[in-house]
């Protein structure tokens, strides 16, 4: 009897640990989701130029189209493809 009662408070604690858990992998999802928002719609070029003549009037150079990515997998796949040479 006693055992029965340990193992069944445990197993309620196993699974509170596991909703917490659970609720802050949630949160995260939506952090990174967000982030991911936010970097492809400021990583678009015309964005950025036009955040760029609105923020000051320095002159800013041009950057290569070449390295504004639109998700971070084309980041990493382009990171690894350098390292790999």
């Amino acid at each position: 009897m006693i055992f029965t009662s340990i193992i069944k408070n445990n197993t309620r604690n196993i699974e509170k640990n596991i909703e917490k858990l659970n609720t802050e992998i949630l949160k995260l999802n939506k952090e990174l989701f967000n982030a991911e928002m936010d970097y492809i719609y400021l990583s678009s070029p015309d964005k950025l130029e036009k955040k760029i003549s609105t923020f000051n009037k320095k002159k800013y150079s041009t950057y290569d189209f070449s390295r504004i990515f639109l998700s971070t997998e084309e980041f990493i796949n382009f990171s690894s493809k350098q390292t790999k040479k």
